[in-house]
C-alpha cells in the first residue's frame, strides 16, 4: 500500500513538464490507488464482522482521503494551460470521485474506531445504501415510535449497524436555520441507553456489533426534542 502511494506521488511534479507520457503515467498511478480504495470498501462490505480487518480498511481509506486532499491543493498550483488539458481533467476527475467515496467510508467507520462521528448526509447515504444492498446486507426499519426520526439497521454475517435518521430538512447554514434534534433512547438492558444530537436530514450510527464489540441491544423506547 505505502509503496504504491509513494510511487504515485513521485509522478505528481511531472505535470509541470507537460510531457504526454507523464500525464499517462500519472493517470495510471492514480488508477492504482483508486483500485486500492475499491478493494478496501469491498473488503469491509464483505467481511464487516472481522474488527481487525475493519481497522486496516479504515487506516488505508484515511490515507487515501488525505492523499486526495493534498492533490486537490496541488490543483491550485497548476497553470491555466495545464488545467485545460483533457488528461489533467481526467486525472482530477478520478481524484474527485475518490475523495467522495473515501470521505463517505471514513465517516461510516469512525464509530468502529471509537471516534465521534458528525453523521452521514442524505447524499452520502445515497452512495452507501446501494453498496450495502449489492453485498446482500439485510436492511430493517425498526418498530420504534419517535418524533422526527426513524431507526433502522443493516446486518451481515453477525455484524449489525444501527442508525437514527433525522427526517427534518437539512440545516440551512446560509440563513442560520437548523433542524437539530436530540434523541434519547433506552435499551432492553438494565434500563441503559443513550442520547445523540442529529443534524437536520442526517444519519447517525448509535451502535454496532462485530466480533470484538458484542454489546448490541434492542431499543425499546425513544424520544426526541428540537435543539
Amino acid at each position: 500500500m505505502k509503496k504504491i502511494i509513494l510511487a504515485f506521488l513521485l509522478f505528481i511534479p511531472i505535470f509541470s513538464n507537460a510531457q504526454r507520457d507523464a500525464f499517462d503515467q500519472s493517470i495510471e498511478e492514480i488508477n492504482k490507488v483508486n483500485n486500492i480504495l475499491i478493494d478496501c470498501m469491498a473488503s469491509f462490505l464483505e467481511y464487516p464482522e472481522i474488527h481487525s480487518n475493519t481497522i486496516k480498511v479504515y487506516d488505508r481509506i484515511l490515507t487515501i482521503k488525505d492523499l486526495c486532499k493534498d492533490q486537490q491543493s496541488s490543483k491550485n498550483r497548476l497553470s491555466n494551460t495545464l488545467l485545460t488539458n483533457p488528461k489533467v481533467n481526467q486525472y482530477y476527475g478520478i481524484i474527485n470521485e475518490m475523495q467522495i467515496y473515501s470521505e463517505v467510508f471514513e465517516e461510516l467507520l469512525r464509530p468502529f474506531m471509537g471516534y465521534n462521528s458528525a453523521g452521514l448526509t442524505q447524499d452520502q447515504m445515497t452512495i452507501l445504501d446501494p453498496l450495502f444492498r449489492k453485498f446482500n446486507w439485510d436492511i430493517s426499519i425498526l418498530d420504534i415510535n419517535c418524533k422526527d426520526t426513524y431507526f433502522f439497521e443493516y446486518e451481515l454475517k453477525g455484524c449489525k449497524i444501527m442508525f437514527i435518521k433525522n427526517t427534518l430538512p437539512p440545516d440551512d447554514h446560509i440563513n442560520y436555520i437548523n433542524h437539530n434534534i436530540e434523541v434519547d433512547f433506552t435499551y432492553n438492558y438494565s434500563g441503559t441507553g443513550g442520547s445523540y444530537y442529529i443534524g437536520g436530514g442526517m444519519y447517525r450510527i448509535i451502535q454496532f456489533k462485530d466480533n470484538q464489540n458484542n454489546g448490541y441491544y434492542k431499543v425499546v423506547k425513544a424520544s426526541s426534542q428540537r435543539r
